[in-house]
């Protein structure tokens, strides 16, 4: 009896920690925890001066809205911007973008242009790792007469795709210039456009591309040591459903057209099926709208396409 009251006994004290000590270590580390993770509020803040478009503005239709960002994820990276057009009822995305800024933040100018409407709001919102978003706003409204400026046109540009060896790769849209991977270097900056051909989806894909699309490194490697890769955005709906003739981009005089056929909200760094005939709505980092017109397009690796070019200047 006296053993066995012993044993049980002994049982009874080795059983209390047993049970309490998780639950304590549980608090200890949830207290730990709540220190720790601590969640970073975004700033934001949009650049006023006369380089920018200011609140209450009145544009002219085919005007230039400038919207400068300052912005900081406080102690977390940025990682998202939207940017949207609001006119009464309908939302637009004209800027929808990942992105990792870190302890720098984000200093960066966009560039679009006013449509026809009588009032527009534009919402600018960031967003950090933490998924902490800050939102800040401008309301822009209709100006007297029309602001459609002039345009560069490049009747035929011609390059190369993945595994052509004899012509350039390259292209600068503002000047209508292509270059191989020896004239290039210097030149990165000033580059919009790239051509590769594949087969996707079962069918065969004379494609467009730019220096900073992720899958582009993959037919160019020599991407991968660029400092600058620009981010040209392709309206692929438009071309998809040849929303533009030929007829109207030949017609085009100004860059009334230019502007009015890049539809922001289904766009990609990448055009597939850029056939004969094509005609591709296109925006460049530097924010100028353009059209292309496939003149003719290979469908092999190391075959060659043929574009023309009217952009803004």
């Amino acid at each position: 009896m006296f053993l066995q009251s012993g044993i049980a006994i002994g049982k009874s004290h080795c059983l209390l920690p047993a049970v309490w000590l998780p639950l304590f270590l549980g608090l200890i580390l949830l207290g730990s925890c709540s220190k720790d993770e601590t969640v970073h509020k975004t700033s934001l803040l949009l650049k006023t001066g006369q380089a920018y478009t200011a609140d209450n503005a009145f544009i002219a239709t085919g005007g230039t809205i400038r919207i400068g960002v300052l912005a900081s994820g406080a102690g977390a990276p940025l990682t998202y911007i939207r940017i949207d057009r609001i006119t009464g009822n309908d939302t637009v995305t004209q800027l929808d973008r990942g992105l990792f800024a870190n302890s720098e933040g984000l200093d960066a100018d966009y560039t679009f242009a006013k449509d026809t409407s009588a009032v527009e709001i534009w919402n600018v919102t960031v967003m950090n790792a933490d998924r902490v978003t800050a939102m800040s706003s401008i309301r822009i409204n209709k100006g007297s007469g029309s602001a459609y400026g002039p345009i560069s046109y490049f009747p035929s540009v011609v390059f190369g795709f993945q595994d052509n060896h004899s012509l350039g790769h390259f292209v600068d849209a503002d000047e209508g210039l292509v270059y191989d991977e020896a004239t290039v270097t210097g030149k990165e900056g000033t580059i919009d456009i790239l051509g590769y051909y594949y087969v996707t989806s079962g069918l065969p894909s004379p494609s467009l591309t730019c220096p900073g699309y992720t899958a582009a490194v993959g037919y160019y490697p020599q991407l991968a040591g660029w400092s600058v890769k620009n981010n040209t955005l392709y309206d692929y709906l438009s071309t998809d459903n040849n929303l533009v003739s030929v007829e109207s981009f030949d017609a085009a005089i100004n860059d009334s057209l230019l502007i009015r056929a890049y539809q922001p909200d289904k766009v990609s760094g990448n055009c597939k099926y850029c056939y004969t005939g094509k005609i591709v709505p296109f925006k460049t980092m530097e924010g100028k709208y353009g059209l292309i017109k496939v003149v003719r397009a290979d469908e092999a690796e190391n075959g060659t396409i043929e574009i023309a070019v009217k952009i803004q200047q």
